[in-house]
C-alpha cells in the first residue's frame, strides 16, 4: 500500500467545519448538527424519484418553521410547480402533513406504515435491546448507523441519558465516509484489498486540527483499532469529542451496523476502558443472538 499524502479536500490545511458539534448548555453536554444537510446530488436513475426523495430527506432534517414550499423548493433546486406536485403527491399518500396556518410541511407516520416491516427486523431489534442496556449501564450515549451504498454511514437509531449527555441529530443523519469512528470500525477488519480500494478516491478533510490527513497515518491508527479491539476517535471529527466504535457483522460476515459511544474528551479518556469493555460485551451479544460470522482475528 502507498503512503503518499493524498489531496486535502480544502483550500488549505485549516479545519473545517465538521457535520456534528458539541455543546453544553450548563447542566448538559449535547451533540448535535452543525448545519443541515442541504441539497444532495440525485443519482439521476429515476430524476422525479431522485426528488421525491430529496425532499424526505430535507423534511427530515428542518426545523418545522423551515419547511415551507419557498425553502424545500430554492434548497434543493426544484421549481415551485414541480415541488408543490411532488408535496401533494407526497401528502395525498399520507407521508406528509400540511399545516394551512403555518404553510409548512411535515412527515406524517403514515410514512412508517409503508416502511413497517424494516421495524420489525430480528436484528435491530436485538441490536436495540443491547445497545439500551448498554446505555444504561455505562450512561453515555450510543449511535447505531448502517453503511450505506455511497460509504457513507446513516444513522439509524441513538440511545441517550438526557440528563446528561444527549445525541439530538436526527434519525437519517449521515455521517461522511471518514467520520473516524465509524469509517475505523468499518474498515478496520476487512481484507487489505478491500481497505486499498476504499482509499482510491478517498479525499481528506480536515474536520478538525487533529483530523488524520495521510493514508500512512490512518493505516496506522487501522492497525491499531485491530489491536486493541475497537475504533478510537480523539476530536479528530468533532471537536472537544472523544468517540468509540464498533462493527456489528451479519452472517455473510459483512458489516452490518456500526455502533458509536461518545462523551467530552475528558469524560471519555477517564471511563474509556470500562466503556470499551462493555461495548465489547454488548456486540459480542449481539453477535451470539444473530448467529454473525465473524473475521478470524476479531474478537467481538
Amino acid at each position: 500500500m502507498t503512503s503518499s499524502r493524498p489531496t486535502v479536500a480544502s483550500d488549505s490545511n485549516s479545519p473545517l467545519q465538521p457535520p456534528e458539534k458539541l455543546s453544553h448548555d450548563g447542566t448538559h453536554w449535547m451533540v448535535t448538527s452543525s448545519a443541515g444537510e442541504g441539497k444532495k446530488p440525485g443519482l439521476g436513475l429515476v430524476p422525479a424519484l431522485d426528488k421525491a426523495i430529496a425532499v424526505i430527506e430535507y423534511l427530515n432534517w428542518q426545523p418545522a418553521e423551515q419547511a415551507t414550499l419557498a425553502n424545500i423548493s430554492s434548497t434543493l433546486e426544484i421549481t415551485k410547480s414541480h415541488c408543490h406536485s411532488i408535496l401533494k403527491t407526497l401528502q395525498e399518500h399520507g407521508w406528509l402533513r400540511f399545516d394551512e396556518r403555518a404553510k409548512t410541511y411535515a412527515l406524517h407516520p403514515g410514512l412508517l406504515g409503508s416502511v413497517s416491516k424494516l421495524l420489525a427486523i430480528p436484528m435491530i431489534d436485538i441490536i436495540r435491546t443491547e445497545i439500551s442496556s448498554l446505555v444504561s449501564a455505562i450512561r453515555l450515549p450510543c449511535v447505531v448507523s448502517q453503511p450505506m451504498p455511497d460509504q457513507t454511514f446513516m444513522l439509524i437509531d441513538k440511545f441517550h441519558d438526557p440528563m446528561r449527555i444527549e445525541v439530538s441529530l436526527p434519525i437519517g443523519f449521515r455521517y461522511p465516509r471518514d467520520a473516524s469512528a465509524q469509517m475505523r470500525a468499518y474498515l478496520a477488519w476487512m481484507p487489505d484489498e478491500k481497505i486499498q480500494a476504499w482509499f482510491e478516491d478517498w479525499k481528506p478533510v480536515p474536520y478538525t486540527a487533529a483530523t488524520l490527513l495521510t493514508q500512512k497515518d490512518v493505516l496506522a491508527e487501522l492497525q491499531a483499532t485491530r489491536q486493541r479491539g475497537y475504533a478510537r476517535s480523539r476530536a479528530e471529527f468533532t471537536d472537544g469529542l472523544m468517540a468509540l466504535a464498533l462493527p456489528i457483522f451479519g452472517k455473510s460476515g459483512e458489516v452490518e451496523f456500526v455502533v458509536n459511544c461518545s462523551a467530552p474528551i475528558d469524560v471519555m479518556s477517564a471511563l474509556e476502558g470500562g466503556v470499551s469493555a462493555a461495548m465489547r460485551q454488548a456486540v459480542q451479544k449481539i453477535h451470539q443472538q444473530t448467529l454473525a460470522r465473524l473475521p478470524r482475528d476479531f474478537a467481538g
